[in-house]
C-alpha cells in the first residue's frame, strides 16, 4: 500500500508510477473554479444556441457531480466521455474531474469496435453518453449513463462544489491515440502534468479574459485541451464549434465570424479550407501536423499573432512553439517553459547542431506512460541520462536545430503519419488488413497533395487466388470500417502482384503505384441509378471528384458513411457542383449526403426561391412588332429633341451668308439659347410627362416605358450633372417635381424620376450614387419611389433601388446596395452588397456629426459665386472647341473643302491640348493645393473643390483617351498627383489629384475610385489617399479619402478597401471587403513585358498612344465638319426652317458613320476576339486598347450612347462582332471585346453595367467570354467577368458582382459582392 498504482487496480510496470509529490497536488478543474470565483458573471461557454456564464456552468457540473459520487465514482475510477459537443460534455468534463476520477474521451464518431476496446482497456468505471448514442454503447461491460435522461434527477442535487479528500497526484485523463498493434494505446497524464501545462500556456499565446476562443476539436483529441483550459483559466468565454458541415470552410469562417471568435485553434487542413480572411481573429495557433508556409503567407496581417505548436500526446499536448512570420520558415520553435528538448541518435546520443536527428522531449510534461502497455512504456519512455530522476518521451519524429535555436520539424522516423490533424499509426492499419487470411502483405501509405492533409492508399497481396477480388477488398473494407476510426480508413485500396522492396528487406514506400482509382466504398447495397436531370449531374461529379465510375455511384448511398468521403472531399465536390450550376453549401452536403436527398433538397430549393419572387408576375416578353413601334417612337424623339436644340444654331447657318459680319452676335445667340434651353425644356417635359404617372409595374417597350424613356432623357439633357455637387442642384430638382429638403448635399446626378423621389433636410448623397425609382427585370418595368430621411447619408457609388426608404439618421455606407423595397431604421448603419446592419458606426461620420450642421444661410455673395462658376462650367465645353472650330473655318475659307478637311485632323489634337491645358490651368487657379481636415460644404473651400470636381470630370469625358495610356500619369502629376514610376492608371474618379500619393509600379483600373471625398451633414472630409508599390485596385473598386493601402497588396473589382488601411502584400474583395487569404496567379511573363520595358516598346506605346489620344476627337471632328458642309447645302436650297427640320437627320447619319467607321477600324486592327492572355507590353494590348479607345470616346458620343434603353443599341453592337439576341434591353454601352460578348434574346442589361470581357491581373491581360443567355437580368451598375455564364431567366440584382468562371444557374436571383443565390 506504500507505493500506490495510480494507474487502476491491475498491477503496472514500476515506470507507470506517478512521482508523489510531498503537498497535495492542484487538479484541473481548480482553473475553472478559481476563475468562476473571481468572474462569476463572465460568460464561459457559448454553445449550440446556449450561452452559460462561469457561476452556471459550475453549478451544472456540481450538480452531476454530485450524482457520480453518490454512484460511487470518485478519485481511482475512470469515467469514459461519449458525447457530441453540446453544452452537457463541457458538464460531464467539470463533473468527472470534481469527483477526483480520470475521464477518458472518446469520439462518438468511432465505430463500435473501437468504442468497446477502449472500455474494456481502461476498464471504465462509468460511461458518459446520450440516447442518441445507444447503438454504439449497447453491449459494453461498463455501466452506461444517457444525461439526457438523468435531468430530472439532477435538477434536485446541490449546486455546490463536492469537497474532496487530499490525494497527491493522480491520474487526471487517459487519451487513446492510434497503436502499431492493430490496436489504440492510451496515453496516461498525471494532474501535475496538466496543471503545469495550463500554469504556462496563456501567458505564452496571450489569450486574455476579453477573448472569444473556437473549440472545435474532439475531446479524444489532445489539442481540445488547448482549446478549453487556458482558455477557462483565465476567464474568457470558449465557444463551442458546430456538429455539422460548418466545421471547415466557408461555413466555418461564416461561424467563427458570426460568433466573434479571437482565438482560434485548429489543424492546417481546416485552415486551409477557408477562403476568407477573418479581421477579429487576432491569434491564431495551429498544431496537430506540419503546416505549410503558403498557409502563413495567407493569414498573417498586422496585428495577428500566428503560433505554430508540436508535441505528442505523451508529452501533454505541446511541447514546443514557434511565432510564425510571413517570408520565414516555419518551424516547432523552442520548448514551453518547464519544457525541454533534446535531439538524439538511435542510440540516444546527442548530435551536432544541424544535423538531424529524433525529438525527444524532457520536464514535467511527459506524461506516465502507456495504459496496460509496459513494454511499449519501457521503450518510448527512457531515462534521461543527463538529469537525475528525470525522463525523455521518444517521439518517433526527425528535426534539427537551426542556427537560431529553433527546432525544424523533418517528419517521422516510423509509419506515423498526420490525416486531417490526427496521428495515425500505419502500422495499425496494415496490422487490421494482415489478421485476413487471405492478405499475404500490407503497406499503408500517405498520399502527397497540395498543401496540408492528404489521403491514405493500401497496398495487399495475396496468399490464394481466392476469394475474387472484389469480394476481398469488400470484406476488408467492412473490416477497417468495424475496427478504425473513419479517419483511418483508406480511400483506395489496391491488390498488387508484388510490393517494392529497398535492399534492407523494408518495403520502398516511395516507389509504390499511384492508386489504381477505385475508392473504397461500400458495395453491400444495390445502386440505385439517378433518375432526373438533377440527379444526373451531382452523380457525374461525385463519380469525378472520389474516382469512381458514374455506375458505381447509387444514389442512395450515403456520401461519407457508404463513399469514404470526408470533409476535404465535400469542400471538393460542392466546389465542382457549383461550377455546374448547382448552388449548394457544405452544409446542404452533410445535411442531405446522398445524391437523391442532395437533389430533393436543391429543387426545394429552386421551388422556394420561385415563391419568395411570387410577387412578381411571369416574365412578359414583347412581340417583334411592339419592339419595333417603340424604336421608331424613341427615334422620333431623339430626332424632335435634336431639332428642339439645334433651331438656334440652323438659324446662324441660315443667316451666315447673307449677315457675315453678324455671326459672332449669333453664335453668342446660339449659346444663350443653348444654356436656356438646357434648363427650360427638361422642366416643362418632365413636369408634363410626370402627370399621372403612378407607382406599379409595367411592360417594357409600351406606353408608359416610353413616357419613362423620354423622361429619362430630358433629365440627362438638363444641367444636373454639372449642378450636381453644388447648392443649385436642390432647387432645380425641386423644379423638376422633387421634393427635396434644405440643406442637402447631392453630389450625384444619379438621382431618378424626379416626381417619385423624396430627400429630407439635411441629407446627404455621395459621389456617384444611383437613386434607382425604376427597374427594368423580366420584360417589366418597376416604378416605386425612394424615400431618403432627415440626415440621412447615402455613400458614394451606392446604389439605391425602387421603394427604398432610409429612416432619418439612416446611413447606407459607400459601395453600398439598398434592394428593392428595403427599409434601413431610423438611425442605423447599413452597409455592404447587399447592405446589412453595421455594428460598429463609421468613425468618420461619426466625427463629421459631431462638428453640427453650419449655422445660417448661403451669403448673395455665394450663391452669386456659384451660378457665375456654373455658368462658366456651362460653356466650357463649347469655349474649349472654338480654337478647333475656328482653325477648321480657317482651313475652309483658305483652302476649301479639303483645307477644312486637313484642319479637321489637325483640330483633334489641338482640342485634346487645349483642353488639358484649360483643365490643368484651372485647377491651379481654382485650388491649387486641397487641404486635410474636416470643413463647411457651403463656403468658399466648397465652391473651389465643386468647381475642380466639374474641372476634372471634364477631362474624363473630353479626353477620355488620356487614360490608361503612357500620359496619363505626367498628366496626373500636373494636377499635383504624387505618381511613382512605370504606374499604369486608367479612368480614376473622383479623385483629388493633390492628395493622391501612387506608388511606383502600382495599377488603377478603369472607374476606380480613389481618394473619394465624404460629404455628411454639411461638410467635407479630405485626407491624403496613399497605395503603395505594386498594388492593384481593380475595376470600379472604391477607396476612401485616407486610405493608406500598402505595397503588393489588392483591392478586387468592385470592392471597397478597409477604412482602417490594407496592409502590405493582402487581397480583399467585396463590398463589405473580405481578406483573401490567396488568390489566383496569372500566367508569368517576363518583366520586360510586364513591369520594366525595354526603350523600343516604350516609344512603340508612345506613338500608338497618341494616336489613341488624339484620334477619337480627331473622328468626331472630321464627321461634324461634313455635316455642317452638308447643312451649309441645305440652308441654301431650304432656309433656317427647313434646314431645323433636317438637321437632325443629318446629324444622326454621321454619327452612323462614326460608329461604322470605328466598326471598320476595329475589324481592320484586331479582327475577331479570341479568348486569349497577353501581357501589358504586348502590341496586341495597344491594338485592342485603341479599338477600345475609339469606341469609348467616337462611337459612343457620336450616337450610341444616345440609343441606350432602346432596341436600336443592340443591332449597331452586332457591327463590332457582339452577339446580341433579339428584343434585348440595354441601359449601358460597357463593352469592350466585343466578339466575346453573347447575349441571349429578351435580356435586360442595367446601366452602368459592364460586361468585362478582360481583367489586368499582375499586368496580364487575361480576355474570354461573358455569356447572359436568354431572359436574364443583369441589374444596375453590375459586373459579369469573363468566364461567367449568367443563365436563362436568371437575375443579377445591382450592385453585383459574377465572378470568372460562375454560372448563375438559370431561373435563379443573384446578389452581392461576390454574388450568391438569394434564398439558398
Amino acid at each position: 500500500m506504500a507505493e500506490t498504482d495510480v494507474l487502476g487496480r491491475r498491477p503496472q510496470s514500476p515506470a507507470l508510477s506517478v512521482e508523489q509529490p510531498t503537498a497535495p497536488t492542484r487538479r484541473l478543474h481548480h482553473f475553472f473554479e478559481a476563475s468562476c470565483d473571481t468572474e462569476p458573471t463572465a460568460v464561459a461557454l457559448d454553445c449550440d444556441g446556449h450561452v452559460l456564464t462561469y457561476l452556471e456552468l459550475d453549478q451544472r457540473a456540481n450538480r452531476l457531480a454530485h450524482y457520480l459520487i453518490r454512484r460511487g465514482i470518485g478519485t481511482g475510477n475512470r469515467v469514459g466521455l461519449l458525447l457530441h459537443r453540446s453544452p452537457e460534455i463541457y458538464v460531464a468534463l467539470l463533473a468527472v474531474l470534481k469527483t477526483g476520477a480520470t475521464y477518458v474521451p472518446i469520439d462518438p464518431s468511432s465505430p463500435s469496435e473501437r468504442v468497446s476496446f477502449i472500455a474494456e482497456d481502461s476498464s471504465l468505471d462509468l460511461l458518459l453518453s446520450a440516447s442518441t448514442l445507444s447503438a454504439t454503447t449497447q453491449g459494453l461491460d461498463c455501466p452506461v449513463l444517457e444525461l439526457d435522461r438523468a435531468e430530472p434527477v439532477l435538477g434536485s442535487l446541490p449546486c455546490h462544489r463536492p469537497r474532496l479528500a487530499e490525494t497527491r497526484d493522480s491520474i487526471c485523463y487517459i487519451i487513446y491515440t492510434s497503436g502499431s498493434t492493430g490496436r489504440p494505446k492510451g496515453v496516461a497524464v498525471a494532474q501535475s502534468s496538466i496543471c503545469n501545462f495550463i500554469d504556462v500556456v496563456p501567458a505564452v499565446y496571450g489569450v486574455d479574459a476579453n477573448d472569444r476562443v473556437y473549440q472545435g476539436m474532439t475531446l479524444a483529441f489532445d489539442f481540445s485541451i488547448e482549446e478549453v483550459w487556458p482558455t477557462w483559466a483565465v476567464g474568457a468565454t470558449l465557444v463551442g464549434g458546430p456538429n455539422d458541415a460548418r466545421r471547415l470552410g466557408g461555413g466555418l469562417a461564416e461561424f467563427l465570424a458570426e460568433k466573434s471568435v479571437t482565438v482560434l485553434y485548429c489543424v492546417p487542413t481546416v485552415l486551409a479550407t477557408m477562403d476568407r480572411d477573418l479581421p477579429q481573429l487576432r491569434t491564431l495557433i495551429v498544431g496537430g501536423e506540419a503546416c505549410p508556409a503558403e498557409l502563413v503567407e495567407r493569414w498573417s496581417q498586422p496585428g495577428r499573432r500566428i503560433l505554430n505548436t508540436y508535441g505528442p500526446t505523451e508529452a501533454t499536448v505541446t511541447a514546443t512553439w514557434a511565432e510564425l512570420h510571413a517570408g520565414k520558415p516555419v518551424t516547432i520553435g523552442r520548448p514551453l517553459p518547464t519544457y525541454y528538448v533534446r535531439l538524439l541518435d538511435e542510440e540516444l546520443r546527442p548530435v551536432p547542431d544541424g544535423e538531424v536527428a529524433e525529438i525527444c522531449i524532457g520536464g514535467v510534461g511527459v506524461a506516465t506512460g502507456y495504459l496496460n502497455r509496459p513494454d511499449l512504456t519501457a521503450d518510448r519512455f527512457v531515462p534521461d541520462p543527463w538529469r537525475p530522476a528525470g525522463r525523455l518521451y521518444r517521439t518517433g519524429d526527425l528535426g534539427r536545430l537551426l542556427p537560431d535555436g529553433e527546432i525544424e520539424y523533418l517528419g517521422r522516423a516510423d509509419g506515423e503519419v498526420k490525416v486531417r490533424g490526427h496521428r495515425v499509426d500505419l502500422q495499425e492499419i496494415e496490422t487490421n488488413l494482415m489478421a485476413d487470411e487471405a492478405v499475404a502483405a500490407a503497406v499503408v501509405t500517405l498520399l502527397k497533395q497540395d498543401g496540408p492533409g492528404g489521403e491514405l492508399a493500401a497496398y495487399i497481396t495475396r496468399r490464394t487466388d481466392e476469394p475474387a477480388e472484389d469480394t476481398l477488398v469488400s470484406r476488408l473494407h467492412q473490416r477497417l470500417r468495424q475496427h478504425l476510426p473513419p479517419y483511418m480508413v483508406p480511400a483506395f485500396l489496391d491488390i498488387v502482384t508484388e510490393l517494392p522492396m529497398l535492399p534492407s528487406g523494408k518495403v520502398d514506400r516511395k516507389a509504390l503505384p499511384a492508386p489504381s482509382g477505385r475508392r473504397l466504398v461500400a458495395t453491400d447495397m444495390p445502386v440505385t441509378p439517378p433518375e432526373t436531370p438533377l440527379e444526373h449531374r451531382i452523380v457525374r461529379v461525385w463519380a469525378e471528384v472520389m474516382r469512381l465510375g458514374t455506375d458505381e455511384v447509387s444514389v442512395e448511398a450515403d456520401f461519407f458513411l457508404d463513399l469514404g468521403g470526408h470533409s476535404l472531399l465535400a469542400a471538393t465536390v460542392v466546389s465542382f457542383l457549383r461550377r455546374e450550376g448547382v448552388a449548394l453549401s457544405i452544409a446542404d452536403l452533410y445535411e442531405h449526403p446522398t445524391v437523391r436527398g442532395l437533389a430533393e433538397h436543391q429543387e426545394a430549393l429552386d421551388q422556394g426561391a420561385g415563391a419568395a419572387e411570387g410577387q412578381a408576375p411571369p416574365p412578359h416578353r414583347a412581340t417583334n412588332r411592339t419592339v419595333l413601334a417603340a424604336a421608331l417612337i424613341q427615334l422620333a424623339v431623339v430626332y424632335l429633341l435634336g431639332a428642339a436644340l439645334a433651331l438656334p444654331t440652323m438659324e446662324v447657318l441660315g443667316h451666315a451668308r447673307m449677315y457675315p459680319e453678324k455671326v459672332a452676335k449669333l453664335a453668342a445667340i446660339i449659346v444663350g439659347t443653348y444654356v436656356a434651353g438646357r434648363l427650360l425644356i427638361p422642366v416643362i417635359g418632365v413636369r408634363l410627362l410626370s402627370l399621372g404617372l403612378e407607382p406599379g409595374r409595367y411592360r417594357l417597350w409600351s406606353g408608359t416605358y416610353l413616357r419613362l424613356w423620354i423622361i429619362q432623357q430630358l433629365f440627362a439633357l438638363s444641367p444636373v450633372g454639372v449642378f450636381s455637387g453644388s447648392p443649385l442642384l436642390p432647387p432645380y430638382l425641386r423644379l423638376l417635381g422633387a421634393r427635396v429638403g434644405s440643406r442637402c448635399h447631392l453630389a450625384t446626378a444619379g438621382l431618378g424620376l424626379p416626381r417619385f423621389v423624396t430627400i429630407g433636410d439635411e441629407a446627404s448623397v455621395g459621389y456617384g450614387a444611383q437613386l434607382h425609382t425604376t427597374h427594368v427585370e423580366a420584360g417589366w418595368v418597376l416604378v416605386e419611389p425612394i424615400s431618403l430621411g432627415a440626415r440621412s447619408f447615402v455613400g458614394a457609388n451606392s446604389v439605391v433601388m425602387p421603394g427604398v426608404m432610409l429612416g432619418d439618421d439612416a446611413r447606407l455606407a459607400d459601395q453600398s446596395l439598398a434592394v428593392t423595397g428595403q427599409a434601413i431604421p431610423a438611425g442605423q448603419e447599413w452597409a455592404g452588397a447587399p447592405s446589412a446592419p453595421r455594428k460598429n458606426h463609421d468613425r468618420l461620420l461619426d466625427r463629421m456629426q459631431l462638428q453640427g450642421q453650419p449655422t445660417g444661410e448661403l451669403s448673395a455673395g455665394l450663391v452669386g459665386a456659384f451660378l457665375a462658376a456654373w455658368g462658366i462650367l456651362e460653356v466650357l465645353p463649347i469655349i474649349l472647341a472654338v480654337p478647333s472650330i475656328a482653325l477648321m473655318v480657317v482651313g475652309w475659307v483658305h483652302g476649301g473643302i479639303l483645307g477644312g478637311l486637313l484642319a479637321a485632323v489637325l483640330s483633334g489634337p489641338l482640342f485634346v491640348v487645349i483642353t488639358c491645358g484649360s483643365i490643368a490651368l484651372g485647377k491651379f487657379l481654382v485650388l491649387r493645393r486641397t487641404p486635410t481636415g474636416i470643413y463647411p460644404v457651403r463656403s468658399t473651400l466648397g465652391l473651389r473643390k465643386w468647381v475642380v470636381d466639374k474641372l476634372l470630370e471634364s477631362s474624363l469625358t473630353t479626353t477620355n483617351t488620356l487614360y490608361a495610356t503612357l500620359y496619363t500619369v505626367p498628366w496626373l502629376r500636373s494636377l499635383g498627383a504624387r505618381v511613382g514610376s512605370w504606374s499604369e492608371v486608367s479612368t480614376v474618379s473622383h479623385v483629388d489629384p493633390d492628395l493622391l500619393r501612387l506608388g511606383p509600379e502600382s495599377f488603377l483600373a478603369d472607374q476606380a475610385s480613389v481618394g473619394v471625398a465624404t460629404y455628411h451633414r454639411g461638410h467635407i472630409a479630405l485626407n491624403r489617399t496613399e497605395i503603395g508599390r505594386r498594388s492593384f485596385i481593380g475595376n470600379v473598386a472604391l477607396a476612401r479619402s485616407g486610405t493608406r493601402i500598402g505595397d503588393e497588396a489588392l483591392v478586387g473589382v468592385h470592392t471597397v478597401a478597409p477604412v482602417d488601411g490594407v496592409p502590405d502584400g493582402t487581397f480583399w474583395l467585396g463590398s463589405p471587403p473580405i481578406r483573401l487569404p490567396r488568390r489566383q496567379e496569372s500566367q508569368k511573363f517576363d518583366e520586360a513585358l510586364t513591369f520594366r520595358p525595354g526603350r523600343a516598346r516604350v516609344v512603340e506605346r508612345l506613338a500608338i498612344e497618341l494616336l489613341r489620344v488624339t484620334l477619337p476627337a480627331t473622328l468626331l471632328a472630321v464627321s461634324g465638319y461634313f455635316a455642317v458642309l452638308t447643312l451649309f447645302k441645305v440652308a441654301e436650297h431650304l432656309g433656317p426652317f427647313g434646314t431645323d427640320l433636317v438637321a437632325p437627320g443629318v446629324t444622326l447619319l454621321f454619327g452612323l458613320s462614326v460608329v461604322v467607321a470605328v466598326a471598320i477600324l476595329k475589324w481592320v486592327v484586331i479582327g475577331r476576339y479570341r479568348p486569349r492572355v497577353e501581357p501589358l507590353w504586348s502590341r496586341f494590348v495597344r491594338r485592342t486598347e485603341l479599338v477600345t479607345g475609339l469606341y469609348e470616346s467616337a462611337a459612343v458620343p457620336a450616337l450610341l450612347g444616345f440609343l441606350v434603353g432602346t432596341p436600336l443599341l443592340g443591332p449597331l453592337l452586332r457591327l463590332f462582332g457582339a452577339r446580341i439576341g433579339r428584343r434585348t434591353w440595354f441601359a449601358t454601352t460597357r463593352l469592350t471585346e466585343f466578339d466575346l460578348v453573347r447575349v441571349g434574346d429578351d435580356v435586360a442589361v442595367g446601366a452602368e453595367t459592364s460586361l468585362q470581357t478582360h481583367l489586368f491581373e499582375d499586368r496580364v491581360m487575361k480576355m474570354s467570354v461573358v455569356t447572359v443567355e436568354r431572359g436574364a437580368t443583369v441589374g444596375p451598375r453590375s459586373i459579369v467577368l469573363y468566364d461567367a455564364v449568367v443563365g436563362a431567366d436568371t437575375t443579377l440584382d445591382a450592385l453585383s458582382l459574377a465572378m470568372k468562371g460562375e454560372w448563375l444557374v438559370p431561373g435563379r436571383r443573384w446578389r452581392g459582392i461576390p454574388s450568391r443565390a438569394v434564398g439558398s
